[in-house]
């Protein structure tokens, strides 16, 4: 029996939400795009629901016919790359309404993009975690250790990704290996500021921008997905909590690890902030003539911070730097033509609470509740922040009368 067009078509709308969602895409974002997309196509009634491992839909086609699928995804990641691709063939498709042999080639092309170069990997990582080392209060030396220790990062990822994809137990291993070369290193005198050296690494591995989408999910009302956007946060900050605290207590050390640690330079902060997110950039797939104004939006959004909690507290100094964060990436997303994603993600990383998520987690670990009780609040206020401030944004421009 031959498929019918209608089905699938529609089995291709809901193959674009699954490659959305594993290029990075947030919940709310996919189900915009997959009601556009089933719209245009004029389906009747459509009924959509995204969760970062599931995607469910049931329409009715145009002849009365209700069609109901549903799609597991597996290996999410962020490409954004592949993702601007993805976001342009649903706005093409939205005018061309092509048909289903057609938009599934696109769709084939759009995940096409090639092999990553291994050289931009270990650039990425080297840049990100020697930029917010130098963030956060390293050392030329400590920097250096940063970058040594990026470079085992990267390789024990590509390695351990072939066989394992649990956050909790691939994170352990790499973080245990990681404040073991660490320790080492500072121990041989090459670093001096183990602490500083694990918290700038770090941001390699934490998923704090999983915790801040898992609470805009939240605030969408979409709560199972908000919670598994977080779980997952949290079991990734577990196993780097669990395997940054093996060595600590085999050797018997002591990290001292300040819970909040700035460059008490910022001139320094905002060169770390820039050099750090130009690495995010290339990390996650960028593309090229974005970077410059991901990484420039890094320092714009850290010196709004600086300047509104010299009056403000906590919360309001995140919700408008984030504001202010937020409709930089809206200017160029509209400029460039591209999902303001891209620049939002990036720009935001000095405000991105994964500090706070690896020190809660820390502090449970080693039976210090006060540590995990002060920085899970903070996290939760960084957050709301973060996600409120993206919000008023987009809600002012969905009003604007100059919006097509």
């Amino acid at each position: 029996m031959v498929q019918r067009e209608t089905e699938k078509l529609f089995g291709v709308i809901l193959d674009i939400g699954v490659a959305m969602i594993q290029s990075g895409a947030d919940t709310h974002s996919v189900e915009v795009s997959l009601y556009c997309l089933c719209r245009s196509y004029g389906f009747i009634r459509n009924d959509i629901w995204v969760v970062p491992s599931n995607i469910q839909g049931t329409v009715t086609a145009p002849d009365g016919a209700v069609i109901t699928q549903i799609r597991h995804v597996r290996d999410a990641g962020i490409d954004f790359y592949k993702l601007e691709r993805l976001n342009a063939l649903s706005r093409r498709a939205c005018v061309e309404l092509p048909d289903s042999v057609t938009l599934h080639s696109a769709l084939t092309e759009a995940n096409s993009v090639g092999e990553e170069h291994s050289a931009r990997r270990f650039l990425a990582a080297a840049l990100a975690a020697a930029g917010f080392g130098v963030f956060f209060h390293c050392n030329p030396a400590d920097a250096l250790v940063a970058v040594l220790v990026s470079a085992v990062i990267v390789l024990m990822s590509e390695r351990l990704r072939q066989r394992e994809n649990n956050p909790l137990i691939l994170n352990f291993l790499i973080s245990a290996a990681a404040e073991a070369i660490i320790l080492l290193c500072t121990k041989l005198g090459i670093g001096h500021h183990s602490d500083y050296i694990t918290v700038g690494v770090i941001m390699l591995l934490i998923s704090a921008l999983g915790t801040t989408n898992g609470v805009r999910d939240l605030v969408h009302l979409d709560t199972l997905s908000g919670l598994v956007n977080i779980s997952s946060s949290l079991t990734g900050a577990i196993g780097i909590a669990l395997g940054t605290a093996l060595p600590l207590l085999l050797t018997q050390v002591n990290s001292g690890i300040d819970p909040s640690p700035l460059n008490p330079s910022l001139v320094l902060q905002l060169i770390g902030c820039t050099v750090g997110c130009t690495g995010f950039a290339l990390w996650l797939h960028v593309r090229r003539e974005y970077i410059l104004f991901c990484a420039l939006g890094a320092p714009l959004t850290w010196i709004s911070y600086i300047l509104l909690s010299d009056h403000l507290g906590l919360f309001p100094s995140v919700l408008l730097s984030a504001a202010v964060c937020g409709l930089y990436a809206q200017i160029l997303a509209r400029i460039h033509n591209c999902p303001a994603t891209v620049f939002q993600t990036i720009s935001v990383f000095p405000l991105i609470p994964g500090s706070a998520l690896y020190y809660m987690m820390y502090g449970a670990v080693i039976g210090d509740m006060s540590l995990a009780i002060d920085r899970g609040l903070t996290l939760l206020l960084i957050c709301f922040g973060i996600v409120l401030g993206f919000m008023v944004v987009e809600a002012c421009i969905s009003f604007s009368p100059t919006r097509k």
